[in-house]
C-alpha cells in the first residue's frame, strides 16, 4: 500500500510495485456520491420529493439487488434522523447501480440473477446536477449502540444513510446494450423513458429527470458508536494490493464543501503518488469516503479518496521524466561548451536533428492528456488537469485535443477556463471555439481569449 488518510512509511512491496514496469490499470468500484461507480450508491425505483420514510430502514445481510423498498424499519431506526445538505449545483457524473426491476423500467436488459453480488449488478451513468441531499444523523450514539447489541436481530450491518436528490439524466452503455426500448413520462414523479435516442457515441439517454427530486439512495455501514467506529470503508486504512499497479489513499478534513474536500484529496493522493516515484503521475479516482459533521452552526466535511496508479503510468511518467532530464543536460552541456571557447554556444540543429528530441510543449500535452484520460468522471478530470497543466505549455490545436476528452459543454468550458493562461498561440483560439457546437457556447469561450 502507498499510504493511509495520513502519511505513513511504504512498504518495500508497495515501492517494488510502482517500478515494475508492466500491466495496466485496474479498477474497483466507488463507494459514495457524486463520483464515477458506486458499489453503495443505488438508483431508486421510484422518484420522489420526499423520501424521508426510508432513511435509516436497514439492509437484510443476504439482499444484493438493492431497492428501498426491500430494506426494513427495524427497532434501531427510532435512533436515525434526517437532515437536509444543499448541493450546491454542482455537476456530476456517475455510474450507479441499478436493480432487476429498475433496469426493466427504464429498458436496460436486466442480469440473470438477482442474487449476484454487487461487483455484477448493471450500472447506468447519471449525469446530474446536485441540488441536496437527505442525510441520516444518529443523534444518540449511545443509544443506537446500546439498542444493536441488545437487540442484534433489529440492527443489520447496513442502512440507508442518504438519498441524492437533483436533475439530469440517466444513460446506459450503447456499446454494451444497444438496444434501448421503453418510451413515456410519468406524471407522478417526472421520470420519463426516451426509446433509442443516442446522446452520445457511447451512451443512450435511458430516462431524465428536469425537475429536482430524490433519484438515488446510498447504503452506509452500521456503526455502532458514531465518532468512535470510523464509517468509511477498510480500504481508508488498507488500500488493496492489485497486480499492474498500486493503490494510494488521499485525505481532506474541515472542508467548507463537499466539492472542495473531494479537490483536496484528489491532490493529497497526488501529492502522495508524486513524492514515491519523484516525478507527476496522473491518479486515477476509484473509490470515495465522504463525511460531514457540525462545527457550531456550520457543517464541514471530510474526504478520502482511494486512487490507482499503474505501473505503465508510472514507466511513461520515468520516461518522460528522463528525456527531459537528457535534454537539459545536454543545453547546459553546449552551454558551458561554448563559455569555455569564448564563443556563443553552438547554434541548434535545423530540420530531422532538430526534431529528434520532442519539443517541450510536445511533452507537455502528452503529460496532460495521460492526467485527464486517468480519470472518468467529469468533476475528477477537472481536477487532475489544474494539476497537470501547472507549469505546461501548449499550442491552440494541443489544448483543443485536451477539450475534446470532456463531453460536456459545461465541462469543456471549465477546462478552457484552466487552459486559458497555458495557450501560447491566442492568435489561433478560433480553434479552441470551434470544440463547442451551440452559439452561447461559443460566445462564452470567445470571451475567454487572452487579451492582444
Amino acid at each position: 500500500m502507498l499510504d493511509a488518510p495520513r502519511t505513513a512509511p511504504l512498504t518495500k512491496r508497495s515501492l517494488l510495485a510502482l517500478l515494475v514496469i508492466a500491466g495496466c490499470a485496474h479498477g474497483i468500484s466507488n463507494q459514495s456520491t457524486s463520483v464515477v461507480s458506486s458499489s453503495s450508491v443505488w438508483l431508486r425505483n421510484t422518484y420522489d420529493t420526499d423520501p424521508s420514510i426510508y432513511v435509516g430502514r436497514f439492509v437484510a445481510p443476504d439482499v444484493t439487488d438493492l431497492d428501498e423498498s426491500n430494506t426494513m424499519a427495524l427497532a434501531c431506526s427510532k435512533h436515525i434522523t434526517t437532515r437536509f445538505v444543499e448541493g450546491g449545483d454542482v455537476e456530476y457524473t456517475e455510474d450507479l447501480h441499478v436493480n432487476n426491476q429498475v433496469a426493466l423500467k427504464i429498458g436496460m436488459p436486466a442480469i440473470a440473477s438477482g442474487s449476484a453480488g454487487y461487483n455484477h449488478q448493471r450500472t447506468a451513468q447519471v449525469r446530474y446536477t446536485l441540488t441536496g441531499k437527505l442525510v441520516a444523523e444518529i443523534s444518540d450514539p449511545e443509544a443506537f449502540a446500546a439498542c444493536c447489541k441488545s437487540q442484534p436481530d433489529q440492527c443489520t450491518d447496513r442502512f440507508i444513510g442518504e438519498f441524492i436528490q437533483g436533475t439530469g439524466a440517466v444513460y446506459h452503455s450503447a456499446a454494451r446494450d444497444m438496444s434501448l426500448e421503453g418510451e413515456g413520462t410519468n406524471p407522478t414523479n417526472g421520470l420519463s423513458g426516451e426509446g433509442g435516442a443516442s446522446r452520445s457515441v457511447e451512451y443512450q439517454r435511458a430516462a431524465e429527470f428536469p425537475n429536482p427530486v430524490y433519484f438515488a439512495f446510498k447504503v452506509n455501514p452500521t456503526p455502532y458508536s458514531q465518532g468512535l467506529v470510523d464509517t468509511c470503508p477498510a480500504w481508508v486504512n488498507d488500500p488493496p494490493e492489485v497486480d499492474g499497479g498500486v493503490y494510494v489513499v488521499g485525505s481532506a478534513d474541515q472542508s467548507r464543501s463537499e466539492r472542495a474536500a473531494r479537490d483536496a484529496a484528489l491532490r493529497s493522493a497526488s501529492a502522495t503518488a508524486m513524492r514515491s516515484v519523484g516525478v507527476f503521475v496522473p491518479v486515477r479516482a476509484e473509490e470515495w469516503c465522504i463525511t460531514s459533521a457540525k462545527k457550531g452552526k456550520r457543517t464541514r466535511f471530510s474526504a478520502r479518496v482511494l486512487g490507482f496508479v499503474s505501473d505503465a503510468t508510472v514507466a511513461e511518467a520515468r520516461e518522460q521524466a528522463r528525456l527531459e532530464a537528457e535534454r537539459e543536460a545536454a543545453a547546459e552541456a553546449a552551454k558551458a561548451q561554448g563559455g569555455a571557447q569564448g564563443g556563443p554556444a553552438p547554434a541548434e540543429p535545423a530540420g530531422d536533428a532538430r526534431e529528434a528530441t520532442p519539443p517541450a510543449e510536445a511533452r507537455d500535452v502528452t503529460r496532460v492528456l495521460a492526467a485527464v484520460r486517468a480519470e472518468t468522471a467529469s468533476s475528477d478530470k477537472l481536477s487532475a488537469l489544474e494539476l497537470a497543466v501547472r507549469g505546461a505549455r501548449l499550442s491552440a490545436a494541443e489544448a483543443r485535443q485536451v477539450l475534446d476528452e470532456f463531453s460536456m459543454s459545461a465541462d469543456k468550458l471549465e477546462a478552457l477556463k484552466v487552459l486559458a493562461g497555458q495557450v501560447e498561440d491566442p492568435k489561433n483560439w478560433q480553434v479552441l471555439v470551434d470544440a463547442f457546437s451551440f452559439s452561447g457556447d461559443r460566445e462564452a469561450a470567445r470571451k475567454l481569449a487572452p487579451a492582444p
